[in-house]
């Protein structure tokens, strides 16, 4: 799959998708966590690969899930993404 099919699918997924997508890369969030950041999911953009993550966006994961539990995602999903994504 694409990465803008993957972002499609992420922005028009149920919360029980993206339980189940998030299942599928072992990214362990709580139910209260998935419920604080599906939201984001619609902000979600392709630019982010090319410009990184706004500030804006990383502050509202911030504040939803704590400074070092936001670190700590964003360090799974950096181990996780597919090796074309990952920085060099």
């Amino acid at each position: 799959m694409d990465i803008a099919k993957f972002i499609y699918q992420l922005q028009t997924s149920s919360i029980q998708e993206f339980k189940q997508i998030l299942k599928g890369f072992d990214i362990q969030l709580s139910d209260k966590e998935i419920k604080e950041v599906y939201p984001l999911l619609q902000e979600i953009s392709i630019t982010w690969l090319v410009l990184g993550v706004p500030v804006t966006i990383q502050q509202k994961l911030i504040n939803t899930l704590g400074e070092q539990r936001a670190i700590d995602l964003f360090h799974q999903l950096k181990q996780k993404a597919p090796s074309s994504l990952r920085e060099k």
